[in-house]
Formats: C-alpha cells, structure tokens, sequence
C-alpha cells in the first residue's frame, strides 16, 4: 500500500507540473499578444486540467478502496463469515504490515480500542512483537491498561490480536482466592510431655499455641486446634505466595522460642493446593505432613496437586524417640505381615554397603524365625568390593547360595502373596531392580533415611526412623524387642555392627542412645568388633587413592571444602564416602562434598557434615538424598567438572538455606 501511494504521489506532481508549466506558458503568450483566441485556449485548457484531475483523483481512490476491500476478504478467509460480528463478539483485531514492517491495514476493532497505528512499524510500537518473528507461539503486551494475546501469520503478514484483560482478571482473582489446606503439629510433644511435669508443659504449649495464632493473625489464616499437639489451617493462595515468600517463618520462631530449653519443640506442616476439593486437600496435607515427620520433622512440605513435592526447613536432626513400646508394636506387625505371606524377599539399593547387607541378613533371620522361605536379593556387579569380600570372609557358598537370589531369579519367582522388604532404602529407583518393587503387591520398608517425594506407593509396613545410624541399628531393635526372644547368630551380628561402624563412622557422627544399645544389643549376641572393624580398613591402594583424591580440595565458602577425583578414575563410593568423612576430622570445616566417577558413565557425590549443615538438602536439589549430615548424589553420563560446577550453583542459591 505504501508503494502504491508513493507511486499515485509521483504521477499527481508530475501531472500538476505539466499542467502549470502549459498554464503559465499561455498565460504569458495572452500577455504578450493580448490575442481573444489565446484567452480561450488558456480556458480551455485550465477546464481540460480540472477534468483530468478529478478523473485521476477518482482512479486513484477507487483502487485504495479496492486493496482495503481486497484485505477485508483475506480477513473473512482467515475468520469466517459475518467478519465484524465477528471482530465485535471476540475482541479480535487484525493488522496488516508490508515488507518493511510498516502497518497498511487495521479493522475497525482498533479504531473502538482508540489504538492508531497505522503507517508506523509495528515493531517500533510494540517491541515485544519482535518475538514473534523469533519462534515464539503467541506473545503478551499492553496498551492502554489493556492485556492482548499476540499471534502472527508470517506467510500472510497478518498479525491476529485478542483481548485477555477480562479472562486474566478473572483467572487471577480466581488463582488469589483458590483453597489451600494445612495441617500443622508440634513434632515431639508426646514425648516432651512425658518427661516434664505438667505445669512445665503447658506453659510450653501456651507459648507455641500463641505464636502460631498470632502467625494466623498476621496472615489473616483461620486456625483450628483438633488436638493437643495439632491444628488445622485454611486459606487462599493469595495468603500462602505470603507465607512462601518469608519461608514459613513460624517454623523458625517456634524453634527459637525454646532454644534455650532442655526440651525443644519444633513444628512440621503439611500444605497442600491446586484442587477445589477441599477434602482432598485435607489428603493430601496429610500426605505432606507425614513426609515432613517421616524426615524427621522441623519443616515445611507442600504438595501441588499434580505437582512435585516442595520441601522448606529441616535444619536441625532429627530428635531421637525413646519409645520401646512402639518398637515392640512394629516387631509384632513385621511379624504378622511375614506369617501372612507365601514368601519373603529382601532388596536393597545398588552399591549394596555394609549398613544394606548387615540389616538384610537380619531381617533374613527374623523372616526365617517366622517360618517363611526367605532370600535376600544379592547381585554381585551391584554390591560394594568392600561388602563382598565382607560376605565371602563371614560365610562359605554354600550358605551364601542359600541365602541370596538374583534379582532375575526374584521376579520370576515373585506371588502376588510375596512380600518384598526395603532395607536401607525407600526410594523404587535405586532399588537393586526397580521392577520387583512395581510388580510387589505387599512391600515394608525399613530405613534410616529422611522421606524424599520419591516412595513406594502404599506400603504395607513402613518404618522409617531418621534419627537411627543406620538400618541395623533399626533392625537390632525389632529383633531384640519381638515376643519371640530370637537370639541371632554371632555372624549375622557382626555384619550388623560393621554397618552400625560404617555409618556412624566409628560412633562419631548421627550417634544417639540408640545407637549404642544398638550396639550392645549385637555385642550380647556375639558381634565381634575386631571382625566388624577388619571389614572397613582400607587397601594402601584404596588409602593412596583417598590422599590422592583430598589433596584436590578446593574451599568455596568459609567452612566448606569440594574435592574432585580424576576423571578417568573409577572409584568405589565408599571411598568418597571416606573421604568425605574424613575431612570433618580437619579444624574449621563444617561441610565436605567429594566428586568420583563410580562407574563408566556415572558420576556421584558424597557430601557429609558436622551438623551445622543440612547436606541433605543440598543433595535433594541435585536429585539425591540422605541424611540432615550425611547425603549423595548420582549423575548419568555427565563429567565430573560439569557435575563440580551444578554443585558450586547449588551452594551458590541454597547453602544459607542449609545452615542450621
């Protein structure tokens, strides 16, 4: 259109320059001569000019009226029918560039939203348009207070905008105002209630009842108390972007308020949203809240419906709970669950270590005091070198053909009436063979680490204690405190106490009373710690390869080391383990987290800390997990620089997150 103009300019100057240079030539030959003849060809001819110029005037507006009327069709093409019915009931505006981007054509929609845009770049006026030209689908701008959904037809040069103020009004409203449900408790109140007199405790009731009714108060929340340790929480979305953005300070400020007491109490809250259904958002805060207990309390978890779980807090242990009488209730309902079933198999997680054997083939006792075939699911290419020297040392292959399975045996040989057992790990995908745990239809689980959003759906059983050493230590227990008085043998015992060693790290770290009766349990049962302590020591190989390995360390923040080993070195994970762990001894840091290659295409981490850093947390943004001091990841085919620099960004957004 623009050409077309520019062109019908040109012909008009050139037209109106003709006409006045004869004009103005007759007019001085009239001057001159002064002859009548001449007067009536200047009139003609200036009568003649006129003529020509209307006609030429007409043509020219008759072909504009013809081009808008050939894009009004195109329009009708490209929208149907009946095209400003059309434009009035769907908000629809219309624009036309040419090749230089220039507007040529708007409907009349722009006319009634008073945008006048034509003759401009489009790209001037709206820069965000751009966009569109780059791969983007549709783009977002505003004018005039008014929101506009932006698409563009490249092959037409057509671009098609929709007004969303309304919807996005709407939509937001309706986002601020949807339903969020919670379900607050105060973590270990049973616990301190029982161990203080009753005056102490209410008065330490009272003042955590008072803060979480003024954090109400201050987020304009309705609580209500359900129980004496618990309250229920309803709100909007609106008031949980609030609360999400101050992280859940309630959980801080109940922390601190009695920091200086023997007893501290601590809050855990599930959160859950995305639903209308209010009832199923009291599910699903009930599912959030017993992960945050499950990982031992002192946080926050949220539940999106349809989402992945978000995990805020859990910056102190988890507190050790004294309480027999619930063992003794779980050792009876491992035991029915057992007795109930046709068979019995045990699995744990790859890279089987001494903690994962030593708790299996106790569990393989207590399956088999119970009168069931029991086996334990063992492939060599997926235990640690430690571990199976360990059981070749401790048993003959005899016994050892007796008491495990191959995970391919195992899913062949697997009932619908088998009941699988977890030990030493809850997570199906770094289960030995993940599909045995899909095809379970009864699966326990026994654990020592904190819940991560990765679970077995409905397990039948399932005790997970976070603040135990080690699954042996939990076993140990259920053992010792079932009706049956089994008394296990002395073998089995041994492999228990190596893993209670290796994952307290010879009682230095995530040491509790437990652990220690634990211990004693094991040793009345014969452990031998010579033998226990022999399965740990290291090869001068191993001993030089850790030297190696911590001589690349680097210190990013204050109290904090990263080590790296070569990439061409394949390494057992317990040696980064070790060397993890092993740093801590050195004054001043707080947090280690050593970088191996432990198969080919595998890269792990093993981060450990002295408690003044959750590791875990840091671990579980990198898709791993653990504990609150001890956690580890795992990479495929990625190198041990790259996985180096996704943890420094991790340290970078989170450590502050993960200070205690």
């Amino acid at each position: 259109m623009q050409k077309k103009l520019k062109k019908y300019m040109m012909i008009a100057f050139w037209l109106f320059f003709v006409q006045l240079a004869l004009i103005t030539s007759l007019y001085i030959l009239y001057v001159i001569e002064g002859n009548d003849l001449l007067v009536k060809i200047l009139l003609s001819t200036l009568t003649g000019s006129i003529f020509i110029d209307l006609v030429y005037i007409w043509i020219v507006l008759s072909k504009i009226s013809h081009s808008r009327l050939k894009n009004d069709v195109a329009a009708v093409d490209i929208i149907g029918d009946d095209i400003q019915d059309v434009y009035t009931f769907a908000q629809i505006g219309l624009i036309l560039i040419d090749d230089k981007n220039m507007v040529i054509w708007v409907n009349d929609w722009f006319e009634d939203e008073q945008i006048d845009i034509v003759d401009r770049n489009i790209y001037e006026w709206k820069e965000e348009l751009s966009k569109l030209n780059e791969g983007a689908e549709s783009v977002t701008v505003e004018h005039n207070n008014r929101m506009y959904d932006v698409k563009f037809l490249k092959d037409a040069r057509l671009f098609i905008f929709k007004d969303v103020t309304d919807f996005n009004t709407i939509s937001s409203f309706s986002k601020a105002h949807a339903p969020v449900v919670g379900i607050i408790t105060i973590d270990n109140y049973q616990d301190f209630a029982s161990l203080v007199d009753d005056v102490k405790a209410n008065d330490m009731l009272a003042s955590v009842q008072k803060i979480i009714v003024n954090y109400a108060r201050k987020y304009n929340l309705l609580i209500k108390k359900y129980r004496s340790d618990s309250y229920s929480l309803y709100g909007n979305y609106e008031q949980y972007e609030r609360m999400l953005a101050d992280h859940f300070s309630l959980i801080n400020e109940v922390r601190e308020e009695n920091s200086d007491d023997d007893y501290e109490l601590t809050l855990s809250i599930g959160i859950a949203l995305g639903l209308n259904d209010v009832v199923k958002l009291n599910d699903l805060a009930t599912s959030a809240l017993d992960v945050a207990l499950s990982r031992g309390g002192d946080q926050v978890v949220i539940s999106p419906y349809g989402e992945n779980l978000i995990f805020i807090g859990g910056r102190t242990e988890a507190k050790v709970k004294r309480n027999r009488v619930k063992i003794r209730v779980l050792s009876r309902s491992i035991e029915t669950l057992i007795k109930d079933s046709s068979n019995v198999l045990i699995m744990s997680h790859k890279d089987m270590d001494l903690d994962a054997l030593g708790s299996a083939l106790g569990l393989y006792y207590f399956s088999k005091e119970c009168g069931k075939q029991t086996k334990i699911i063992y492939d060599e290419k997926l235990v640690e070198s430690k571990t199976r020297k360990a059981l070749k040392q401790m048993f003959t292959p005899q016994e050892i053909k007796e008491m495990t399975i191959s995970s391919k045996d195992a899913l062949e040989e697997q009932k619908y009436t088998t009941l699988l057992i977890l030990t030493d790990v809850h997570r199906p995908s770094i289960t030995m063979n993940p599909k045995i745990v899909e095809s379970a239809l009864k699966v326990a689980i026994v654990d020592h680490h904190r819940r991560g959003e990765e679970f077995v759906e409905k397990p039948a059983f399932s005790h997970i204690e976070p603040s135990a050493s080690s699954a042996s230590e939990l076993v140990a227990e259920l053992i010792r405190y079932n009706e049956k008085r089994m008394i296990i043998p002395n073998k089995i015992a041994t492999m228990m106490l190596s893993g209670i060693l290796l994952d307290t790290n010879y009682y230095r770290i995530r040491t509790g009373p437990r652990t220690y009766d634990a211990s004693l349990i094991l040793k009345e049962f014969g452990a031998d710690n010579a033998i226990a302590d022999s399965f740990l020591k290291e090869e001068f190989e191993e001993y030089a390869l850790k030297m190696k390995i911590m001589s690349s360390a680097i210190t990013p923040y204050f109290g904090i080391v990263v080590c790296k080993a070569d990439e061409e070195d394949v390494i057992d994970r317990t040696t980064l383990a070790i060397c993890a762990q092993e740093a801590l001894q050195i004054k001043g840091i707080n947090a280690c987290f050593v970088i191996g290659r432990i198969e080919q295409k595998k890269v792990g981490i093993s981060s450990r800390s002295d408690g003044t850093i959750n590791v875990q947390l840091l671990m579980e943004k990198m898709g791993g997990g653990g504990h609150f001091s001890g956690a580890a990841a795992q990479f495929d085919n990625l190198s041990i620089k790259e996985v180096n620099d996704q943890l420094l960004n991790i340290l970078d957004m989170y450590l502050n997150d993960a200070r205690a």
